[in-house]
């Protein structure tokens, strides 16, 4: 993709990145469940630490250097899917509200609208640079995407998710 086109990408990607912070914030303000702000928080906070990368990139973009050090990507140091499991086992079959389970929904198509925005942009990206940044976007979105679905499942079948996700078996184990 050319540098033109990448900016213009740019521009995009913070748009998304914009909406799904609103988004995640006003979720975790309208959720009644302990579990539920917890999870919509960490997520609007994924989606800052995305803001703030993209535009890194974008300064770096304007001032014609320093995209090597704009796309690097530290690890995000956190697992979702362990802080999940975590927060269920404590919480324990909590219900969720009817904002809740939209915003569960909302959530999911939301994650999969970003994975295929990031692996459009990858199919068109020329730079070894851009390639690595869009990959560990389409990571960290299909990340998202699995805890949303994961906390979904759990609400909607708590001994089923127990069973399987959790990996606790019938004989105390």
């Amino acid at each position: 993709m050319s540098r033109e086109n990448f900016k213009n990408w740019v521009c995009k990607a913070v748009e998304m990145e914009e909406k799904g912070k609103a988004f995640y914030e006003q979720a975790a303000k309208e959720c009644t469940t302990q579990m539920g702000q917890k999870i919509f928080s960490m997520l609007r906070d994924d989606e800052i630490q995305h803001i703030q990368r993209i535009r890194e990139i974008e300064k770096a973009l304007d001032q014609d250097s320093g995209l090597e050090q704009a796309c690097c990507m530290d690890d995000m140091g956190s697992d979702a899917g362990q802080a999940f499991k975590e927060l269920a086992e404590k919480v324990k079959s909590e219900k969720p509200c009817d904002s809740t389970a939209k915003a569960l929904n909302a959530g999911i198509d939301f994650e999969l609208a970003l994975v295929k925005f990031y692996e459009e942009a990858l199919e068109k990206a020329s730079e070894d640079l851009e390639r690595d940044f869009l990959k560990r976007m389409i990571q960290e979105e299909k990340g998202h995407y699995v805890l949303l679905s994961d906390m979904q499942y759990y609400y909607e079948d708590p001994e089923g998710w127990a069973l399987g996700k959790a990996r606790s078996g019938l004989d105390g184990a």
